[in-house]
Order: structure tokens, then C-alpha cells, then sequence
């Protein structure tokens, strides 16, 4: 996968980063294609002598200090600075991995980058070399030169450098944009809370903020599109019986959930952004299911958290906000996370169980009940998110393991933090044969380990 998403490269080159192809890349030159802020051509490889080395450095950091982009290696330009000639390069794996040791020697911070080796059909182990490089949220990146660094920038299709207070500001900015994240994911958090039924339900949210915004058009068509995806369908990665039956939009989001009624939100919900943000709301307890015998108001029961539930409402979330960022709105490279779960309080306590055991009676989890919204955060990249595989079953034991810890109980019991699925922490008679089906078509290992 390539981290770098950007409508405009993908438009000019009439596929995916990740997809394009020497046909691909040729077209460029029948397009007369030019240099701009976030593509640069370069006829030969970088040399090996240290002037090569800074060059290399140099245009992989400006492409992060500014929008991103590609550079495309084995492509010649006018004096115009369109694609000219294709001369092409030689591809080798130690090429791709010199250029990655210089990277990670000269920039500080390393930003997040990409390269792919597009061979030529008509002669192998010859073609194009892709360096595709995200717009970062750690800038200013700087170049080490001597004993000091210096910090270039895109200004069209060349480069400049930052001056002293250019650089002051870009580090306000990045602190910035930190705040700005993390005061996001509240605000996102809130704004589905706030649509949620809590009068019997007790709910599990995951938020996700992209460090890098995407967008989409908002439009009757792309609406109409959304809804079919989305109407009467499950949300959760394995079924539960729960579907979305009302689909909405508001202001500059898509809006998804289940329940009897339009305006309010039950057993499942979905608000999308078109930033690429979003929030996700799945039921964890049913309280009104729980009520002791005798009990006059069954809303005022504890919520009673069964682990597996929690686990897949969590595994559920992070996929569909991750698919939601990368394929709609077109976000690409780290995303930051944060999980809870509402309404807890003192008057509405919650507590960790498992339904395994003798007869599914199963059992309380940890050593106390909490009385405030246990809360994770963390950052993750996107593409490991929305793609089943080691890389989701690791994001979500992390973040599982954020919340369980809050009840007094160290770590998720139904995934590693190594990406493997225990097979013994997920009951036969709910999740388990269908987890273990998913493993085995994702590529998941499954062991059969207990967690001492």
C-alpha cells in the first residue's frame, strides 16, 4: 500500500498511487505532463556521493513540509518541465533500500514515505522508480547538513528554504494542529454521543481524526450511493443481528444508525465526516436485559460489559472509520484514535464480565466496577486499519486493552497486540466459529494460547 492519497496525482495518473503502472507512467509524457508543487521527474537515480545524498533527502522533505508528492525517477523533462522522455532507471531492492537509509540518517523527524519499483513489461528489472511522499503533521522536517539542519519547501515546481522565523511558525503550527486533533476527536465523540438513546443501551464509541484531512463531494448522488451501502446492512466485522436503519446526512457528514426513530440513535451508529473524520457507537449492554429480579427501574442497574462484545464493537469501529477516511474521503498516512464508552457514572456504574464457562454462565472480569467513561487513545495508520489482516487485530488489542485496564484487568484476552486471534476467548455458542472463518480468509494467525 502507498500512504499518499491525493485526488489530483490520481486523477493525472488515472489510478491509484498504489495501482499505476508503466502504461500509467508513459502517459505522462503523451499528456505533456508538468512538474508541479507535489510532482517532481527525475532522469537517473540519486548517486552515492554525499551532494546526491543531501539532494535525495532535500526533495523527500520538501514534498513533507508542503502538500506531499511524487517523485518519479527514470522520467526526463523539457525546459519546460514537462514529461519529455523515458529513458526509465534500473530497479533493485538495494537501491530502494539505500534510499531508505539515507532518508532516515539525514531527515529529522523521518516522515512517512513510499517507494515503489514500476517495472517495464518489455524489460525486466528496468522501469520507473515511485517516491511517494505524504504532507506531514511532524513538520517542519529538517535536512542535516554539517552539524545543522535546514528545511526546504515546495514553491511550484522548485524548492526553497525556510527562514529562522518561517521555522518558529511551523512549530507552532504542528503544536497546533495536535490540540486541533485532539479537540476534534472530542467534539466528534460528542456530537454522536449527544444522538445516542442511553435510556436502557450502554455503548461502546470509537472516534477517529486522520492527522492529514481528506474530502469528498457531499451530493444527492454520492448520497444515494451511501444509503445503498448502507441501509439494512450490519456495520460490525462479525454479524451481531443489528442493522442501519436510517441514513441522513448533516452538516458536512453522513449519518448512520439503528433504532425505531429518524432522530435518535439505537444498538448501532455512524457519523462520517467529510474531513475523513468520523465516530462509531455499537451497543455493549443491554441494561434493561440485566435487571436483578425485583428491581423497580432496570435503567438503574449497572451496565454489565461482556468482553467479547466490547472487543468486536471496537474491531468494528476502527475498520469502518478507517475505510471511511481512506476510500471516501481520501485520507491517507496515521490517524488518531480514542475509544470510551457511555453513559458510566456514579449512578450508572459498569462492570467487565465474559459469558464463557460451564453452560456460557461465565464471570466478572478484573476487580471493581468504574463509575466514570474509561477512555484509550492512540495513533495508528490508516491503511492498517482498514485492511483485515495482523495490522486491525493489533490496533484493536490495543485499544480494547485501553479500556479493560480501566476495570482493574490487564489485557484483551480475545487478540495479541502481535496481531493473532486466541481461539480460547471467544465462546463457541456467539463469535467463535465466525472469528475463527475470518481469520483464516484475512491471512490472521489463530492460536490456541491462554493468556497467563
Amino acid at each position: 500500500m502507498v500512504a499518499l492519497r491525493s485526488r489530483r496525482l490520481e486523477g493525472l495518473f488515472g489510478a491509484r498511487l498504489d495501482a499505476v503502472t508503466h502504461a500509467h507512467v508513459a502517459a505522462l509524457k503523451t499528456n505533456a505532463v508538468s512538474e508541479a508543487y507535489d510532482l517532481d521527474f527525475k532522469k537517473e537515480l540519486y548517486g552515492g556521493n554525499d551532494r546526491a545524498k543531501r539532494d535525495l533527502a532535500g526533495d523527500v522533505t520538501a514534498l513533507a513540509n508542503t502538500a506531499g508528492g511524487v517523485l518519479l525517477l527514470g522520467v526526463d523533462e523539457d525546459d519546460q518541465a514537462r514529461a519529455a522522455d523515458l529513458p526509465g532507471v534500473v530497479l533493485s531492492d538495494d537501491e530502494v533500500l539505500r534510499y531508505r537509509n539515507v532518508v532516515a540518517d539525514m531527515v529529522h523527524p523521518l516522515p512517512t514515505f513510499d517507494i515503489r519499483q514500476i517495472e517495464d513489461p518489455s524489460r525486466p528489472g528496468h522501469g520507473f522508480l515511485m517516491i511517494a511522499v505524504l504532507r506531514s503533521p511532524s513538520a517542519p522536517h529538517g535536512v542535516r547538513v554539517n552539524e545543522g539542519l535546514r528545511y526546504p519547501r515546495r514553491n511550484g515546481a522548485s524548492i526553497i528554504y525556510l527562514t529562522e522565523s518561517d521555522v518558529a511558525v511551523a512549530y507552532q503550527d504542528r503544536f497546533a494542529r495536535r490540540q486541533t486533533r485532539y479537540d476534534d476527536l472530542l467534539r466528534f465523540e460528542r456530537d454522536l454521543i449527544g444522538r445516542l438513546d442511553v435510556s436502557d443501551q450502554t455503548y461502546a464509541v470509537v472516534t477517529l481524526v486522520p492527522d492529514l484531512s481528506g474530502d469528498f463531494t457531499l451530493d444527492n448522488k454520492f448520497m444515494r450511493t451511501f444509503r445503498e451501502e448502507t441501509i439494512d446492512k450490519e456495520l460490525s466485522v462479525i454479524p451481531r443481528g443489528v442493522a442501519v436503519r436510517h441514513v441522513t446526512v448533516g452538516s458536512r457528514r453522513l449519518i448512520a444508525h439503528g433504532g425505531s426513530e429518524p432522530s435518535k440513535a439505537a444498538w448501532i451508529a455512524c457519523e462520517l465526516h467529510q474531513s475523513g473524520a468520523g465516530a462509531f457507537a455499537a451497543i455493549a449492554a443491554n441494561r434493561s436485559d440485566l435487571a436483578r429480579p425485583g428491581q423497580i427501574d432496570p435503567n438503574t442497574s449497572a451496565s454489565l460489559i461482556h468482553d467479547e462484545d466490547l472487543v468486536l464493537d471496537i474491531w468494528s469501529g476502527l475498520r469502518l472509520l478507517a475505510r471511511h477516511a481512506r476510500d471516501r474521503a481520501a485520507a491517507g498516512g496515521t490517524a488518531t484514535v480514542r475509544t470510551t464508552i457511555t453513559p458510566v457514572n456514579l449512578n450508572l456504574p459498569a462492570e467487565l464480565h465474559h459469558p464463557r464457562g460451564n453452560f456460557n454462565m461465565g464471570g466478572m472480569l478484573g476487580s471493581h466496577q468504574v463509575t466514570e467513561p474509561p477512555q484509550a487513545t492512540s495513533v495508528f495508520d490508516i491503511d492498517d486499519l482498514a485492511e483485515d489482516g495482523p495490522g486491525l487485530v493489533a490496533a484493536t488489542s490495543v485499544m480494547s486493552a485501553g479500556l479493560i485496564q480501566h476495570f482493574g484487568y490487564p489485557e484483551t484476552l480475545q487478540m495479541t497486540p502481535s496481531g493473532t486471534i486466541r481461539t480460547k476467548y471467544w465462546s463457541t455458542q456467539r463469535y467463535g466459529p465466525r472469528v475463527q472463518q475470518w481469520a483464516t480468509q484475512s491471512n490472521v494467525e489463530l492460536v490456541d494460547d491462554t493468556a497467563d
